[in-house]
C-alpha cells in the first residue's frame, strides 16, 4: 500500500497549498512541463504567422518544420497533462487513504457527532469531486499558461495592440470571474444539501421495515426527500446556468476581440495588417484553451467545496502508522475504574459538535474492579448505562472524568491516560449488540489463527453445517442474527485476546443454546484463560457469574450475599 504523506491540514486550506506541501517536486516539474508546452505552442503560432502566412513561398523543408512542431507541440502536451492528471490522481488517492485512516483514529463520539451519511457523502461524493478537478486541471493550467507564453509572444509584435487586447481579456476574464463566483456560492448550496440526501437515502434503507408499517411516516419522508431533491435540482440549474453564461460570454467576446484588433489596429494605426492578423490569428488559437480554462475552473471550485467538507469533520489528526504496543498490557492482574465518570457529547444526537456535555444521560462516578480469569455479570434496565460502561471498559469511550488504572504481574500500577488507551484496548475482544461482522479471521497479531482452534469452536458453536472456512475467511455470512452471533464469538476466540465482552449475546440465541452457553460455553472460555464481561438479561442464569453487577440510571452496584439470591427479574425490579 503507498505510503501516505503526513499533510497537515486546516479548514479551507487550498488544493493547491496542499499539493504543494506534499508534492512539491513533482508539482515543480509539471509546471515546468507545461511551461515547456506553451513554449512550443508559442512557436507554433509565430511559425504560422511569419512563415506559413507571410507570402514567402513555402517548401518541402517548410512543410516538414510545421509537422515537427505539430509532433513536438502534441508530445509535450500528451506528457505535460499526463504528468498533471498522474500528480492530481495520487494526491486524490492520498487524501482517500488519509480520510479512512482519520475515521479509524477518531474517537467514536467524533464520528458518531458527525454520522455516518455525513463521512459517506464526504467518501464518496466529495471524493469524487475532487478526482473531477484534477481531471480538467489539466486543462485549465495549460490554459493559464498558453495565454501567458502568447501575450509575451503579442507583446514583442505590437505592445500598444497588445494593451488593447489585453484590457479586452481582462474584461471578459473579470466578468467570467463574477459570474463563476456565482456558480462557487451555488456549490455550497449543493453540498449541504447532498448531505441531506445522504440521511434521506440512509432512513429509506435502514428503515424500509418500519416505514412499510407506518405509510404516513414514509409519506412525510417521501415528502422531505422530495423537497431536497427540488432543491438540488434549483441550485444545480443555477449553478450551471452562470457556468455556461461564463462560458458563453467568453466564446463571444473572444471572437469579437479579433474584430475590435482588427478594427484599431488600422483606425488608430498601432500596427501593420500583417501584424493585426497574426493577433487575430492567435486569439482564435487561444479560444479553445482559454474557453476550456473558463469551463475546467468551476470543478476546481466544487473541489475545494470539497475538501473544505470533508477537512471541517474535525477528524484526529492524520499519523500514517497503527501505533500500538500490543503487549504493553498483556500481564495484567487488575484493572481498577477510579472514579470514573462519562457524559455524551451533545453532538452524538443533536449534531452540534461541542465539548459541553450533555445532560440527558451520564455515568456517576465508578469505582470498579476487574480481576484477571472472573466471569462477572452486569444487569440493569434499557437505557441505565450499561453499554456506556462497557464501551468505557473496553477504552473505546475515554472518561470524561477518572483514571482508569492497570495492575501489572509485577506490582505495577500503570494510568491508562490518552496515548496508552490504543495499547489498553488490546486486551479485548468484544461483540456489543450493533457488532459489524467481519468475514475474514486472524490472532491478535493479525495473523491466521490456529486451525485446530477454529475447528473445534465452529463445533462448539454448532455452526459447521452453516458456513464452512476457506484460507481463513468466512464463506457464508447470511444467517440469522443469533447465527451471525456465534460467527462473531468464533472471531472473539480466534482473536485470542484475554477480555472478551458480551452485549447481551446469548439474547438471539434459541432456549437449548441460551441454556447451553451459560453452563458449557462459559467455563470453557474461562477455562482458556479468559477473563468474561456479560451484560445479561438472563435472570435464571446468574449463577453462572463470580460477581453480579447492577447498573440503575448510571450508578453501578455490585449485588452480593441475600441481594445477588433475589436477583430474578422482580428481585431486581424491587431493587430499582
Amino acid at each position: 500500500m503507498t505510503k501516505v504523506k503526513n499533510v497537515s491540514s486546516t479548514p479551507d486550506s487550498s488544493i493547491w497549498r496542499l499539493i504543494w506541501q506534499s508534492h512539491r517536486v513533482a508539482f515543480a516539474k509539471v509546471i515546468a512541463l507545461n511551461l515547456l508546452n506553451a513554449l512550443v505552442g508559442v512557436l507554433t503560432i509565430a511559425y504560422i504567422n511569419q512563415d506559413l502566412l507571410s507570402g514567402k513561398s513555402l517548401t518541402w523543408q517548410s512543410l516538414a518544420i510545421f509537422l515537427g512542431l505539430i509532433i513536438a507541440l502534441l508530445a509535450t502536451t500528451f506528457i505535460s497533462q499526463f504528468a498533471l492528471t498522474k500528480l492530481g490522481h495520487q494526491f486524490v488517492l492520498e487524501l482517500r487513504q488519509k480520510i479512512v485512516k482519520q475515521i479509524l483514529d477518531s474517537d467514536i463520539t467524533q464520528t458518531q457527532a458527525i454520522g455516518s451519511a455525513r463521512l459517506l457523502a464526504s467518501l464518496s461524493t466529495d471524493i469524487q469531486a475532487i478526482t473531477t478537478a484534477f481531471v480538467r486541471l489539466p486543462e485549465l493550467i495549460q490554459g493559464v499558461i498558453l495565454c501567458v507564453g502568447a501575450g509575451l509572444y503579442l507583446g514583442f509584435l505590437s505592445l500598444p495592440l497588445l494593451l488593447i487586447v489585453a484590457v479586452w481579456i481582462t474584461i471578459t476574464i473579470v466578468v467570467s470571474g463574477k459570474l463563476v463566483n456565482h456558480v462557487y456560492a451555488y456549490l455550497e448550496k449543493i453540498r449541504l444539501t447532498n448531505d441531506q440526501l445522504y440521511q434521506d437515502y440512509q432512513a429509506v434503507i435502514d428503515g424500509q421495515p418500519e416505514l412499510k408499517l407506518h405509510r404516513p411516516r414514509a409519506k412525510r419522508l417521501y415528502q422531505s426527500f422530495a423537497e431536497h431533491t427540488e432543491a438540488f435540482r434549483n441550485d444545480i440549474i443555477k449553478a450551471d446556468t452562470f457556468h455556461l453564461s461564463a462560458v458563453n460570454w467568453s466564446n463571444i467576446m473572444m471572437f469579437a476581440g479579433i474584430g475590435i484588433v482588427l478594427v484599431l489596429s488600422q483606425v488608430l494605426s498601432l500596427a501593420s495588417l500583417p501584424v493585426a492578423l497574426t493577433f487575430g490569428v492567435t486569439l482564435l488559437f487561444l479560444k479553445v484553451p482559454l474557453l476550456s480554462a473558463v469551463g475546467a475552473y468551476p470543478t476546481l471550485q466544487s473541489a475545494q467545496v470539497a475538501l473544505n467538507k470533508i477537512q471541517s469533520l474535525g477528524l484526529a489528526h492524520y499519523q500514517a502508522e497503527f501505533l500500538v504496543d500490543l503487549d504493553k498490557f498483556n500481564d495484567w492482574q487488575q484493572l481498577h475504574f477510579d472514579q470514573i465518570a462519562y457524559a455524551y457529547p451533545k453532538g452524538k444526537n443533536g449534531g452540534n459538535n461541542s465539548d459541553k456535555m450533555a445532560t440527558q444521560f451520564a455515568l456517576s462516578p465508578l469505582k470498579f474492579t476487574l480481576q484477571r480469569g472472573e466471569v462477572v455479570f452486569l444487569i440493569g434496565a434499557n437505557g441505565s448505562g450499561k453499554t456506556t460502561f462497557a464501551k468505557l471498559l473496553t477504552g473505546i469511550y475515554p472518561p470524561t472524568h477518572g483514571d482508569i488504572k492497570v495492575t501489572l504481574a509485577n506490582g505495577d500500577i500503570v494510568a491508562v491516560r490518552e496515548s496508552l488507551l490504543a495499547d489498553y484496548r488490546q486486551l479485548f475482544s468484544a461483540i456489543f449488540s450493533d457488532f459489524y461482522l467481519f468475514d475474514t479471521l486472524m490472532n491478535d497479531k493479525g495473523e491466521n489463527p490456529d486451525d485446530s482452534l477454529v475447528s473445534e469452536w465452529l463445533a462448539k458453536l454448532e455452526i459447521s453445517h452453516k458456513t464452512h472456512i476457506l484460507n481463513h475467511q468466512i464463506q457464508d455470512t447470511k444467517l440469522s442474527q443469533g447465527q451471525k452471533k456465534r460467527l462473531a464469538m468464533l472471531l472473539a476466540v480466534a482473536d485470542n485476546k484475554p477480555i472478551m465482552l458480551l452485549d447481551e449475546w446469548a439474547a438471539d440465541q434459541d432456549p437449548s443454546f441460551r441454556r447451553y452457553f451459560y453452563h458449557d460455553l462459559i467455563p470453557m472460555l474461562k477455562a482458556m484463560g479468559k477473563t468474561l464481561f456479560v451484560i445479561s438479561h438472563d435472570d435464571s442464569y446468574f449463577a453462572a457469574a463470580d460477581r453480579l453487577l447492577l447498573m440503575k440510571h448510571g450508578i453501578l452496584t455490585e449485588l452480593t450475599d441475600d441481594a445477588r439470591q433475589q436477583a430474578t427479574h422482580d428481585a431486581i425490579s424491587a431493587i430499582s
